[in-house]
This record gives C-alpha cells, structure tokens and sequence, in this order.
C-alpha cells in the first residue's frame, strides 16, 4: 500500500519539480528487524494522555518510505508540510477501528440514532 501526501505547494529540488510526497507502507522488517520502532507513543500527563512524536523517528521511516519524489528532495520543504509527512507516517501506526452496529431490524436502531434538531 502506498500513501499520497498533498504538500501546500509545488517544490523543486535536484531537477525534480513535485507537490505531492508518495509514501509506501513500512513493513515488519522496517519496524522491527531494523528496530526502529513507533513514531510516538503515549504519555500520561496531569491533564491526560498525550502522543509524543519524535521527528528523528519519524526521519528514520521517512528515509526508507518515500517512493516520490526522492527522499533527498524533501529538506527543503515548509514545516507544515514537514507536518503532513510527519502525520502521514504515524497515521501507518493507526488502526481504522469501525463502530460496532446493532443488528439490523432492532427496534433500537431509531430509538438511539441521533436526530437532527431545528433549534
């Protein structure tokens, strides 16, 4: 599986012109053979839990998942786009979890399904 990431802007760099960042997924060998590891993890803290992110993490995966445009085209770009890849390599850390849904035909399917109100 690969990822696009939509930069803010078109950049140039070694004869490469790109607006787009394509990402492929890391495998059990980028994670764990090579021993990189999560990008963030969790800490609590008094007000709750936090992710804590940490960019040469998120550099080292960076190094081994660009696809496109080339990983030494990416220095120079914004620090929000630098965000986007950042949340674009976590996001490969997050899984998808759908909401569990009553079987259909239950009687509380529309007793418990939220109504939009004309207030």
């Amino acid at each position: 599986m690969q990822k696009t990431v939509e930069l803010t802007r078109s950049y140039e760099a070694h004869g490469k012109t790109f607006n787009v960042v394509t990402l492929r997924e890391p495998t059990y060998a980028t994670t764990h053979v090579e021993g990189i590891g999560r990008p963030y993890e969790y800490q609590p803290t008094k007000g709750g839990v936090i992710a804590v992110t940490y960019p040469t993490v998120v550099d080292e995966y960076l190094q081994r998942l660009v696809v496109e445009p080339g990983y030494e085209c990416i220095g120079q770009i914004s620090a929000v786009d630098a965000l986007r890849l950042e949340r674009a390599v976590c996001d490969f850390f997050t899984e998808v979890r759908l909401p569990q849904t009553p079987p259909t035909g239950s009687s509380s399917d529309t007793a418990s399904a939220p109504t939009a109100s004309s207030e």
